[in-house]
């Protein structure tokens, strides 16, 4: 949303308000609760909007159930009961569907204008429209994906709400840049582990490595997530340090020239470093300075074991 200099009105006693000046009003309003939305709230579903396909004579139909959701324009999304939509496209292929927002004028509040004959509608009502559309709808918001087959029959009669967004306040910049280090070393050492583990063709059975890419997978669900904090993104770090720095001990214990080893070496390096240099206070800033700095390092030692891995190379598979 675009951020502009914004006028409200200055009534005075005696002041004539006319249509314009009115509908100036309204324009400030909306404008402010639209802002509120988009940078306090965030665009997506805020509750309800359930779908469910249902069978009918014409082809399916989905279902949704009442809810709220605002749009990338800050439009707020009122559905005050259970909605269905018209029959699926009769064109196999993928679909999202899509609320989009509509303002239409309220036929039933029509009045008569003051000294004339004309009529006019004295409501706008704020409403919406159920869109199937096989590419992206700008400033709407999308509720589900469905997989059409002939007979405008929905395949396995179920909803696919994976990319359905939920409505969350937008990252601060910098905390949304620490997120993308932090899933970077992650992503980095998860892939470092697993070619090691292949090259020296070691059943993963090790306790240590169970514990350690347990809490590396599970970092990474959480970092895909919306809304982190700092104190929870700190939470991540601390436990992958003190998991690294128990899986790269016992790796170093076990055999320095021939093992797993000398694929963690740098990492093994880097981690002791950045466990030497952990503040003492638990203050939320000095760890928040202690982590940003230690994965500039942490990540760099991961590339580069994972560059001297020997033998393995991987092909990105898309997920369709």
């Amino acid at each position: 949303m675009e951020l502009v200099y914004n006028k409200r009105l200055r009534p005075f006693e005696g002041m004539c308000l006319s249509d314009i000046d009115l509908q100036d009003e309204q324009n400030y309003l909306l404008w402010k609760r639209r802002l509120s939305n988009i940078y306090l709230q965030g665009a997506g579903i805020v509750f309800g909007l359930r779908p469910e396909v249902i069978q009918t004579a014409d082809g399916d139909v989905v279902e949704f159930t009442e809810g709220y959701a605002i749009d990338p324009e800050g439009n707020d999304i009122v559905v005050p009961e259970g909605q269905r939509s018209d029959p699926v496209p009769d064109k196999p292929g993928k679909y999202m569907m899509f609320l989009v927002y509509k303002e239409q004028a309220e036929p039933t509040s029509r009045r008569q204008a003051y000294n004339s004959t004309e009529r006019h509608e004295t409501r706008t009502e704020e409403t919406f429209q159920i869109v199937f559309n096989e590419k992206e709808i700008r400033n709407s918001v999308e509720i589900g994906r469905i997989r059409v087959t002939d007979g405008r029959k929905v395949e396995g009669g179920t909803v696919d709400l994976r990319y359905a967004p939920k409505a969350t306040r937008p990252e601060p910049e910098d905390l949304g840049a620490l997120r993308g280090q932090l899933k970077e070393y992650v992503d980095a050492f998860i892939e470092l582990m697993m070619k090691a583990f292949l090259v020296e063709t070691k059943p993963v059975a090790d306790v240590r490595a169970h514990l350690f890419l347990q809490t590396l997978v599970s970092a990474e669900s959480r970092l895909r997530s919306a809304n982190l904090s700092e104190e929870a993104m700190c939470e991540i770090f601390s436990q992958l340090m003190e998991r690294a720095r128990y899986f790269l001990r016992g790796v170093r214990k076990e055999n320095q020239k021939e093992g797993l080893f000398p694929h963690f070496k740098t990492s093994w390096q880097a981690v002791t470093k950045i466990q030497q240099n952990r503040p003492k206070s638990d203050k939320l800033d000095m760890r928040l300075d202690w982590m940003s700095k230690a994965l500039q390092g942490a990540i760099k030692a991961a590339l580069r074991d994972r560059e001297n891995v020997r033998g393995i190379y991987y092909e990105e598979v898309d997920d369709d």
